[in-house]
């Protein structure tokens, strides 16, 4: 007699993960694809003051310049927040 109790064989434990990833990759395709699009839309040059500094730049360089200045301060402000939170997990002395 048959209680419902068999297990589960390998591909049906794996069927929920695998479906999240491919959502996931799905999701990441699309938005780098729309920002792809965005980037070719803006393609021509503007003209940019920053304090006393006035030039000309293409718009994708003004766009991916500020994507990188935003990675590498988001990169060190999580390094800074991670490191900064193992240093108050350490264990306080024993007292004998």
């Amino acid at each position: 007699m048959d209680n419902g109790n068999t297990p589960m064989n390998a591909s049906q434990k794996q069927t929920p993960t695998i479906t999240w990833r491919k959502i996931r990759l799905g999701a990441i395709i699309t938005l780098i694809a729309l920002w792809v699009l965005f980037l070719l839309q803006n393609t021509e040059q503007t003209q940019v003051s920053f304090l006393w500094l006035t030039f000309t730049a293409s718009r994708i360089l003004l766009l991916l310049g500020t994507l990188f200045v935003g990675a590498v301060l988001g990169a060190f402000l999580t390094y800074r927040f991670c490191a900064k939170g193992k240093k108050s997990q350490l264990k306080p002395p024993q007292f004998s």
